[in-house]
């Protein structure tokens, strides 16, 4: 897989512009970089971009404090392919041949808002607490 430092800022959002996994093999170390970037097939002047990017800094410190707390843990990988998976809903969601139904796209959408913590169902659950918490009831 050839990762062109132009694709750092795809216009997908479900692409990181680099896989998902590389973060966790340069964190686990499991090969030199120039190893690890030719499997990847990353040339020297992508990896000079990638390594600077604020992006795959914070996914590669991510994954290293996830490590040091939980080591490579159930969790770890059902997070990668969850972000494997985004491409797959982002697919589907942008499907024009009409194989797709639209109750799966909008289920599909509702899902990754509920997922990213967008979606107002807790924001509202909150505030519904606080306004119980706060009722004050004046009798005569």
């Amino acid at each position: 897989m050839t990762v062109p430092s132009t694709n750092i800022r795809p216009s997908n959002p479900s692409l990181l512009g680099y896989p998902h996994t590389l973060p966790v093999e340069v964190a686990l170390k499991v090969a030199s970089i120039k190893d690890i970037c030719e499997a990847y097939g990353i040339s020297k002047q992508d990896w000079d971009t990638l390594r600077h990017d604020p992006v795959f800094i914070a996914d590669v410190s991510r994954v290293n404090r996830a490590l040091q707390q939980e080591g490579m843990s159930f969790k770890l990988k059902a997070q990668l392919q969850a972000e494997e998976l985004l491409k797959t809903s982002w697919k589907l969601i942008h499907d024009q041949s009409g194989d797709v139904p639209p109750s799966v796209k909008a289920d599909l959408i509702k899902s990754t808002w509920r997922m990213s913590g967008l979606d107002e169902s807790k924001n509202k659950a909150n505030t519904a607490e606080i306004t119980a918490a706060l009722q004050i009831n004046i009798n005569l």
